[in-house]
């Protein structure tokens, strides 16, 4: 079905006549009528009555009137969904239960005109970079590997790991600094959502050393991007 003729029907119908509609769609009467026309063809129904009172709906009319109205309302919701900045801004922070989560909350506090749609994919950082890649997910908190010795790892104290002794490993505390586990948002750099610029402004203005806080700034953007 053609929108341009639903949208140019509804502004008939709601004028009363296709001279002003096509003066509030700004093309000619000419072009309401045919449009009009066509649709009634479309639709093999008499939607208008012209009288010399203007146009009139006609039973038929009336019950479609309801039915176009949400075919323009879901056309909107169709292109909002996918436009930057007016659809949500899809984040994924790995766990709902760890910092990420926190600090994507703590960012709508700051900003709850933005929409957010926080998600907890859950996987390992290459499946996460694939899905920014694909665009599946706007940003996403991951730790991002770097080389370091196959035999150096860091665990937590409460762990109770049991190694072979032919791995020849042992276990040295490390105390004041505690280790943190560090983290980086990962996003495309033409990602065009402004969104994303702001949350991303606000990971990186959180003050670094503050008491009991820990600090989530954005590091690194994947391909095509380049290393901030």
């Amino acid at each position: 079905m053609d929108l341009a003729a639903v949208r140019t029907f509804v502004a008939a119908a709601d004028a009363g006549q296709f001279q002003e509609a096509a003066a509030v769609l700004s093309i000619t009467q000419q072009a309401v009528s045919k449009r009009i026309a066509a649709l009634e063809r479309d639709l093999e129904v008499r939607l208008f009555v012209r009288t010399a009172r203007g146009a009139q709906l006609t039973i038929d009319g009336q019950a479609f009137l309801p039915h176009a109205r949400e075919l323009l309302r879901a056309e909107e919701r169709a292109d909002a969904s996918v436009r930057p900045g007016r659809r949500a801004l899809r984040v994924d922070v790995v766990s709902r239960r760890v910092a990420s989560a926190a600090r994507v909350q703590e960012f709508y506090r700051a900003h709850p005109e933005i929409e957010l749609d926080v998600v907890a994919l859950n996987a390992d950082v290459e499946t996460a970079i694939a899905a920014v890649e694909a665009g599946t997910i706007d940003a996403t908190f991951h730790a991002v590997p770097v080389p370091v010795p196959a035999t150096i790892t860091f665990v937590g104290e409460g762990s109770r790991y049991m190694w072979p002794d032919r791995y020849d490993l042992r276990r040295i505390p490390v105390r004041d600094p505690a280790p943190i586990y560090p983290m980086s948002l990962i996003w495309r750099a033409d990602n065009p959502h402004p969104a994303l610029a702001a949350l991303r402004d606000h990971l990186a203005s959180r003050r670094v050393g503050a008491p009991d806080t820990e600090v989530w700034l954005p590091k690194w953007t994947h391909r095509p991007a380049r290393s901030t």
